[in-house]
């Protein structure tokens, strides 16, 4: 397999939690050089919130309403605003050295370079036109269907985000605050007002993001986790949830 093409990763993870450790642990195996340029798409079974690294819970997030559905409040170690993540949004991560392509070596020059590429691939998924609002939104007429976030290594990029397919809009209104950060482009809209459903499922565009960015469908891998390095993920993970804990 040539290390640059990009495999598609497989891993054990039933919690969101878990997912996030992952990409953490992945970031850190390419930095280690122990596996190449890779992605893996993953789904969620109970609504979990995810802030950004720099977010704060008590600002973006009705604490309370959480605390009595049972809905479970993590952050993630990258960037971005906060998000519910539930069984109707497909999730993406992808893992990429910074020797991958030159558009790799900022953070700016990266945004541009994947965003362009998950913009074209749901343009051709969906058939209609998709654009790229402020740095990592995907918009239909103005609504965004999807968010993306980056954490760079010393030589790895973690790009990772979220597609709307079915996810459930009213809980999202009801359990995020207004965000402390907006792009322009939302004009002071409420979540229910500014997102929007892409209608397929999330099988469907699992299928279709995995296909565009893994040219060869035998390029695929099991990745057995060291227990070391997970619980040293899992230490930083936790420690980044400290504050409301």
């Amino acid at each position: 397999m040539d290390r640059n093409e990009i495999c598609r990763v497989n891993v054990g993870a039933a919690t969101v939690r878990e997912h996030l450790i992952w990409d953490e642990y992945l970031l850190r195996a390419c930095e280690d050089g122990q596996i190449g340029p890779s992605i893996r798409t993953w789904v969620v079974n109970e609504p979990t919130v995810v802030l950004g690294y720099s977010n704060r819970p008590d600002r973006e997030v009705h604490m309370a309403l959480c605390r009595q559905r049972g809905i479970p409040v993590l952050r993630r170690t990258s960037g971005g605003g906060t998000v519910l993540l539930d069984a109707g949004c497909l999730n993406y991560s992808l893992i990429l050295p910074v020797a991958y392509h030159p558009s790799m070596a900022s953070v700016t020059l990266t945004n541009q370079y994947i965003m362009e590429k998950q913009r074209g691939l749901l343009e051709e998924c969906l058939g209609r036109e998709v654009a790229l609002k402020g740095h990592t939104d995907l918009v239909i007429g103005e609504r965004k269907v999807s968010g993306n976030a980056q954490r760079r290594g010393r030589s790895t990029v973690l790009f990772h985000g979220s597609f709307l397919c079915n996810a459930d809009l009213g809980l999202i209104d009801k359990v995020l605050a207004f965000p402390s950060r907006q792009p322009a482009y939302r004009l002071a809209r409420g979540h229910s007002q500014f997102l929007i459903n892409l209608g397929i499922s999330v099988s469907d565009l699992s299928q279709a993001v995995l296909s565009y960015w893994v040219k060869n469908s035998e390029n695929m891998t099991d990745i057995i986790r060291s227990e070391a390095i997970w619980k040293d993920c899992s230490g930083r993970l936790e420690q980044s949830s400290k504050p409301w804990r």
